[in-house]
């Protein structure tokens, strides 16, 4: 029995290990035979029609950051002559191989984006531009979680997923370094990020979407991307609304960590911070390599830092979010922010180890707060010290808590709502993963009937997690659409604000509580311990 339980988690783990780091290999048939052209502002490109939706693969929304634009900010993409193919993927931001299949084709050469609609007719539908997660090291907007498909036919809206650099080559931090005269550029994948919202803006009217009814969205460090763009003057325009799904606004690092971890990157690289240029000529893989290695080193050590993340440098990216938020950066964008009732049992296993595992590990975190108010904040969880209540408190200091405040700030300049997905599988809960991390990605993008969306369902009653998923598209396109995620005329899950804390809670039977999370929030209060 010991033996078949072990199995069965380390299959769950895996499975569950597909969500956090967007595993991107899939297979694409380009067998369609038919297919569709539309006209860009950089020239006409060739798609196809794929379960009476139109596909389009690969779009180039910049030039290549490759040769002389490694580490610079993204440049506008170039024009073309003829009719261009867009039926096949393009590379995904080189990342360790652990967290792709050899399939996966990777390069620098990786700002490219896929678009789903319904009809290139010149409709103005919503347009929804997906964020993958990842933890600024894996993922892509290729992943089999995120085809687009059925979330555009049930929705009625465009859909565009995104690739950006990742890693080394999309967030260390330059300004810090003394001497430096490279002119290398900071934040370059959000920087990417905002040249594909430009891109979306200046030519999705062509493929039947509305540039001026945009909504950002995204899982994890997507999400924290949406967050970080709330914040960033260039972006500013290009996006009306914005969904946070398991994301904190306080992820994003000062420049004191980001040099840090830079320089010590460069020593395990062996690149003098005298001589940045030298940057230019490491392989691709090297970069790869010796950032996976400084990862896994972050992972042993007692410190919060241990993925990567955008940087407050200032300029781009002014201030922090809350600060940004509350100073009314961000009026006037509607807000869906929500969570997972579970997100930390994913994220403290062994193979990930972002997250403590136990009340050991936690005791770190906890020091920060003084004795009074943290046996306070002890006693609201009724199975601290053991694992339970470890996950509980992780949870909530991470993401619930800033969630909610990030809507409390909000609602004063824009409409905020808020949700919790509570479903989980019979094998989920028997590992003790629940509802983790990650696992409401295929049920937002109605994914469920294939790769690690089927798996993740193994078990489960498919009539009740069809129904779910049907609820979250038709909540998720109702908000891209209106800035509410309730159907017309309804009016069952209210805003999100300090006189009614709405919450929709997703599950077997989805309803709506009115501030769930009352006891914990009460007991946190102001404290972010998890900066």
């Amino acid at each position: 029995m010991q033996r078949m339980s072990t199995s069965v988690f380390k299959k769950a783990s895996a499975v569950a290990l597909i969500c956090i780091f967007a595993v991107n290999a899939f297979a694409i048939d380009n067998n369609s035979p038919t297919t569709f052209t539309v006209l860009t502002k950089q020239g006409l490109l060739h798609g196809t029609s794929e379960d009476s939706v139109c596909v389009w693969r690969g779009i180039q929304y910049a030039k290549q950051p490759v040769g002389d634009l490694r580490f610079r900010a993204p440049q506008a993409p170039e024009s073309w002559s003829g009719v261009k193919d867009a039926i096949a993927v393009g590379h995904v931001a080189p990342q360790t191989r652990r967290a792709t299949k050899e399939t996966v084709k990777q390069g620098e050469d990786c700002l490219s984006l896929n678009v789903w609609s319904p009809a290139a007719d010149g409709k103005k539908r919503p347009v929804m531009v997906w964020i993958h997660g990842g933890g600024f090291l894996v993922g892509s907007g290729v992943s089999p979680l995120y085809d687009g498909a059925n979330l555009s036919k049930n929705g009625d809206v465009v859909v565009v997923t995104i690739n950006y650099r990742l890693g080394a080559l999309g967030f260390l931090y330059f300004d810090g370094i003394k001497g430096n005269q490279t002119g290398f550029d900071n934040n370059l994948g959000i920087r990417d990020q905002v040249a594909a919202l430009q891109w979306v803006k200046e030519n999705i009217a062509a493929f039947g979407g509305d540039p001026e009814t945009v909504t950002i969205f995204g899982e994890s460090a997507g999400a924290v991307s949406v967050l970080t763009l709330l914040n960033v003057p260039a972006a500013k325009g290009l996006f009306k609304r914005a969904i946070v799904e398991s994301g904190s606004p306080e992820f994003p690092w000062q420049p004191q960590t980001a040099t840090t971890l830079t320089v010590r990157y460069l020593k395990m690289l062996n690149v003098s911070p005298d001589h940045l240029d030298q940057l230019m000529t490491v392989s691709t893989d090297s970069l790869v390599t010796v950032m996976d290695r400084l990862i896994s080193e972050l992972m042993h050590e007692p410190t919060t830092v241990k993925v990567l993340s955008p940087t407050i440098d200032g300029t781009f990216i002014p201030s922090d979010v809350m600060g940004a938020i509350k100073a009314g950066k961000a009026a006037g964008v509607d807000i869906m922010i929500g969570t997972n009732k579970d997100e930390a049992t994913l994220l403290a296993i062994k193979r990930i180890g972002i997250t403590p595992k136990n009340a050991l590990g936690l005791q770190p975190y906890l020091a920060n707060i003084e004795l009074e108010s943290r046996n306070k904040l002890i006693a609201t969880y009724r199975h601290y010290p053991h694992k339970r209540g470890v996950m509980d408190m992780t949870t909530d200091g991470i993401f619930v808590m800033p969630s909610i405040r990030c809507c409390e700030l909000q609602n004063t300049y824009a409409s905020t709502y808020m949700y919790r997905f509570d479903w989980s599988s019979p094998l989920l809960k028997m590992v003790g993963l629940r509802a983790c991390h990650g696992l409401e990605l295929p049920f937002v993008f109605g994914t469920l009937d294939k790769g690690p969306g089927k798996l993740f369902t193994i078990g489960a009653n498919r009539k009740a997690v069809h129904r779910i998923s049907q609820q979250m598209q038709q909540s998720w396109a109702n908000f891209a659409r209106y800035g509410n995620p309730n159907s017309t005329g309804q009016n069952v899950w209210g805003k999100y604000n300090t006189s009614g804390r709405y919450t929709m809670i997703f599950d077997k039977k989805s309803h709506v509580d009115n501030d769930p999370a009352d006891v914990q929030r009460k007991a946190w209060a102001d404290w972010s311990i998890f900066k």
